[in-house]
């Protein structure tokens, strides 16, 4: 019988182990794809994380959104209006609103008075929270319209400090400028470099025509006189060359003053240039100045030659560079100076050079003398001069 049994269990051992090994199998399948799907699951998570992050590139972002820094938008805020500034509320008509009440009042119409009342709740509730969004969204609202008005005031405040740093350096540079220009005339610089340093191309010197010394083009200019009353008073010079010139001729005209003196230095004149009377306006600048000679008392002069005059010039403002100058000052305030110097203007040595020529050709020319004879037996009167020449007359009543 245990024999039997024994045998009788043995079949039973792979019939129970095959049933365990099925629903180990089964268990085992269900596990694997269940991590499968999981496993799949977190591969296209990846895959789309990785695509996201290497994919095309991303849409730029959006633009910050523009504060509104107008006067009504702050008097909104600051006024008891301040939460439709905050968040304005699209426009309703008056029929939708009549009907969301109608609405309203028809759902709680149908509602217990416990409903009524955790409705109550519920709204107040509600209310207490859409107030504190709203005081914190009014917050929000004046921290941003006041960082943006406090930026716009420092940018206004920086713009205007630099404007003003560049108004102080171009009225600087400019000043500059003029002082130079009445440096180089009053010295004759010859350095033409110099000259066009300063000078615009297409460059325009006016200045008063001067009778105590040589101008450029003078015997033109006197020709061109004749039909312009305005050019007969001033002088007007285009290009460096032509400044350069009349700068010679101012120098040759300072080196007469004083006479032959043994100190061999050159006369200059030395502009003092107030900065105070110094104006700008735009491109266009006005300046005063005083002049005076430099050496003429080292060359026998009683004293040094002084005037004043002003200066008008014009900027080119991309260079600073000068475009025009007028300059102007009382000419005849030198020419009494001269005088006083004893010295004579070129027109005055004209005139006297012209004087005494005419006297020489007078001097020059002798008055023919004439001589009368008479001869008693004819009666005839012979004339005679010292030229030799002989005529003879019968009118005999003349000589009597």
């Amino acid at each position: 019988t245990a024999v039997a049994a024994s045998v009788a269990k043995k079949p039973d051992v792979p019939t129970s182990s095959a049933s365990a090994s099925c629903v180990k199998r089964t268990a085992t399948e269900a596990d694997f794809k269940d991590v499968a799907s999981a496993a799949v699951s977190s591969l296209m998570q990846n895959a789309s994380t990785s695509v996201t992050k290497t994919g095309p590139p991303k849409a730029p972002a959006k633009p910050l959104e523009k504060v509104d820094t107008s006067t009504a938008h702050v008097n909104a805020l600051t006024s008891q209006n301040w939460v439709t500034a905050c968040n304005p509320v699209p426009g309703t008509t008056e029929s939708q609103s009549a009907c969301d009440k109608a609405a309203r009042n028809a759902r709680r119409a149908s509602l217990t008075q416990e409903e009524r009342a955790k409705q109550n709740r519920d709204r107040n509730r509600e209310h207490a929270r859409n107030t504190r969004l709203r005081k914190k969204a009014y917050v929000e609202e004046l921290k941003r319209t006041l960082t943006e008005l406090v930026a716009q005031r420092d940018a206004t405040e920086v713009e205007k400090r630099h404007e003003a740093q560049r108004n102080r350096e171009q009225r600087e540079v400019r000043f500059r400028v003029m002082e130079e220009f009445l440096k180089l005339r009053g010295r004759n610089e010859t350095n033409s470099a110099r000259w066009i340093a300063i000078l615009e191309e297409g460059f325009t010197f006016t200045l008063p025509r001067t009778t105590y010394r040589h101008i450029v083009d003078e015997d033109q200019s006197q020709a061109a006189d004749i039909n312009t009353s305005r050019a007969s008073l001033e002088q007007v010079l285009r290009g460096p060359e032509a400044v350069m010139e009349d700068s010679k001729h101012l120098s040759n005209f300072l080196q007469t003053i004083g006479g032959d003196a043994a100190d061999a230095s050159q006369i200059q004149i030395n502009h003092r240039c107030d900065r105070k009377r110094f104006f700008m306006d735009d491109n266009v600048a006005f300046m005063d100045f005083a002049a005076s000679s430099v050496g003429a008392v080292n060359k026998g002069a009683t004293n040094e030659i002084f005037f004043k005059g002003s200066m008008r010039a014009s900027f080119s403002p991309a260079s600073n560079k000068l475009i025009s100058v007028d300059l102007t000052f009382d000419t005849g305030c030198i020419v009494l100076q001269l005088e006083r110097l004893g010295m004579s203007t070129p027109n005055e040595a004209h005139a006297a050079a012209a004087a005494a020529e005419a006297e020489n050709l007078l001097d020059s020319l002798q008055m023919p003398q004439i001589f009368v004879e008479k001869k008693n037996a004819t009666g005839t009167v012979s004339v005679s001069s010292d030229d030799g020449e002989r005529s003879t007359d019968g009118m005999s009543s003349l000589v009597a």
